[in-house]
């Protein structure tokens, strides 16, 4: 796992900026603690940040193979030892025992087709210094980042973390207004957007071509979907298996829940020993940790119980690393900084709700598309009228929870709207005007729920929608996004085999034979694991690794609301509405108002990054 900077350009010479390529290394040290690397060639500059797993006395980067490929890779590819003996018996031969060589290898041999064999995470800058073309590469799911700008000259410059590109020309960042007023109601950035304008996301499982003689385009690819078997137990086995590919030692996050559990159970099956596990002492159920610990006494496994000891000064250095204002990452920044004490790699067991069912949201969406087929649509509507009506008038703030659930009633049918509305999006030119200051109404964005409409799939159920657009979405840009930058900050490792492409494509397949209308949340996988875990762990309600919005705002970030959040800075900075600030503070510490404390969060987060990135104090 590592960082990955550079440029590419039609002009030879224009790689010459040493400096340049220096800061934009220099900016993804986090990333790599036990090495970094540059390459200066014509056309290409190239720099990497290490973090050493695989052959790591062998394995510096930039490499270059066969004195025409040049690359710089982030991620690990679990199935490389196969590919290699592939290679080998074709001819080809190696210098290192790296995943890294294999990879401009496969290339030489199979083309663009190459990626497709590629079982991993990974983000890849390849030059090809024989053809003077340039490839991005991201995996298929978009387990690793990979940002990217085309600069007025034809130059792509690209980056692990948007950050980087700013550091070639120690730029200032404008401020992407659109994605911002995205964010602030989905709380995550859509599409390829960054928060920064002008810099992009390579799409998960596209490869982006550049050449000095022609334009960018664009191809597509999957990863690997052979799996070797068809029972789900053994399916996520071998992907366990793959994922514990490592020159150092993998350890493993435990919560209180079932998939978490399953990892750490079949991870030990593998392992000469069992292997040690980690949990932070907080969530939504207050009993979380104790039931961490209990799954670990049942499965004979070592627990390491971690402490949460927020600082509201953390939150500066949080942003930093995440380049936007994020819900819940604040317990996983400490979450990682604990663990990478003691680890470089740790598996997670994120995932799995997105494949089996496992949010409450399912079950609500699943409830009222049931609803919709038994009352009829103007019943419906005009009692989610009347109750949202009453739910208003008899709460202290707009969009209270009782509100927003009447609304949802009210446009069953609509399933982008309920969706949404279930999902916190809250944009209306009314709530604009009390939200937002200057800054963000005069840019006038898109409203939220047309963006919605627009990406919502077609053709779909609306559970099975829901799925699509948040494994399209909110997988990539919220929870993997919050993954990666967290556990980056402190030089830690986290692999997802859940999310492997063979098992992706095995669950994917079993779940389009259930029909959730007759399952309860998650009853498939259970049955699945109930030969590898104790009842009482598949059984145990399911908690969530949240925070409570209010207690936590009034607890912990009272001083930075004070400085962040003051009626003078915000009026200067002009991207909220002092007067929606005020009140809000003035409400009780109530889980009913949790999503005005939650948009408070995002407030502190944003004016926080425009002084980082905009402003640079």
């Amino acid at each position: 796992m590592c960082g990955i900077t550079g440029w590419f350009s039609p002009d030879p010479n224009e790689t010459r900026d040493v400096a340049g390529l220096e800061r934009m290394v220099r900016s993804l040290d986090h990333r790599g603690p036990d090495g970094s690397g540059k390459l200066i060639k014509p056309h290409a500059a190239l720099g990497h940040t290490r973090l050493a797993i695989i052959d790591p006395q062998a394995g510096q980067q930039p490499m270059s193979y066969l004195g025409r490929y040049h690359i710089v890779f982030n991620g690990v590819i679990y199935n490389y030892r196969e590919l290699r003996d592939d290679l080998l018996k074709r001819g080809y031969s190696f210098s290192t025992h790296s995943d890294t060589e294999v990879i401009p290898a496969l290339y030489d041999a199979y083309g663009l087709d190459a990626f497709s064999k590629l079982r991993g995470m990974f983000a890849i800058a390849l030059w090809d210094s024989a053809h003077k073309k340039a490839l991005l590469v991201r995996d298929s799911v978009g387990i690793k980042p990979l940002f990217f700008r085309f600069t007025e000259n034809h130059e792509m410059e690209f980056a692990s973390e948007a950050k980087a590109i700013l550091a070639r020309q120690e730029e200032r960042a404008v401020l992407n207004i659109e994605a911002l007023h995205l964010l602030m109601n989905f709380r995550y950035v859509q599409d390829s957007q960054s928060l920064f304008a002008g810099i992009h996301q390579v799409k998960p499982g596209t490869v982006m071509i550049w050449s000095i003689h022609s334009d960018p385009v664009v191809r597509t690819f999957s990863g690997p979907v052979t799996s070797n078997s068809d029972n789900t137990l053994e399916s996520l086995q071998d992907a366990v298996n793959c994922h514990l590919e490592s020159d150092v030692p993998v350890s493993a996050y435990l919560s209180g829940g079932i998939d978490s559990a399953t990892i750490c159970a079949l991870a030990s099956r593998s392992s000469s020993k069992a292997i040690e596990t980690y949990t932070l002492d907080i969530g939504d159920d207050p009993n979380e940790a104790s039931n961490a610990a209990r799954s670990a006494s049942l499965l004979g496994l070592s627990n390491t119980q971690l402490q949460w000891k927020p600082e509201s000064s953390d939150l500066r250095n949080l942003v930093y690393h995440l380049e936007a204002p994020k819900i819940n990452s604040f317990q996983v920044f400490q979450l990682t900084r604990e663990v990478s004490k003691h680890k470089k790699v740790v598996l997670s067991g994120l995932g799995g709700d997105e494949l089996f069912y496992g949010y409450n949201a399912h079950r609500i969406i699943r409830e009222l598309a049931r609803a919709s087929r038994v009352l009829p649509q103007r019943l419906t509507e005009m009692l989610g009228a009347g109750a949202a009506g009453l739910a208003a008038v008899s709460s202290r703030a707009d969009w209270s929870e009782s509100e927003r659930a009447m609304r949802m009633l009210q446009n069953v049918g609509s399933w982008s709207t309920v969706y949404g509305i279930l999902r916190n999006v809250w944009d209306s030119t009314d709530m604009r005007r009390k939200i937002y200051g200057p800054r963000m109404l005069d840019e006038n964005p898109i409203n939220a729920f047309e963006h919605l409409e627009s990406a919502w799939p077609k053709n779909k159920d609306p559970l099975s929608a829901m799925l699509q657009f948040e494994w399209d979405n909110k997988l990539v840009n919220d929870l993997l996004w919050q993954e990666d930058r967290c556990s980056m900050a402190f030089g830690l490792e986290v692999r997802v085999p859940f999310l492997d492409t063979c098992f992706v494509n095995h669950a994917l397949t079993i779940r389009a034979k259930r029909d959730m209308s007759r399952m309860s949340l998650k009853s498939y996988f259970k049955d699945a694991v109930s030969t590898l875990l104790p009842a009482e762990i598949i059984d145990r309600k399911k908690s969530g690794f949240q925070v409570d919005a209010p207690t936590f705002f009034n607890t912990y970030l009272g001083a930075m609301a004070d400085e962040y959040l003051d009626s003078t800075r915000i009026a200067r900075t002009g991207l909220f509405n002092p007067t929606f600030i005020n009140d809000v503070r003035k409400l009780p510490m109530e889980k009913k108002y949790r999503w005005h404390y939650f948009i408070l969060y995002l407030m502190i987060c944003a004016e926080i990054l425009v002084e980082r990135f905009e402003h640079k104090s």
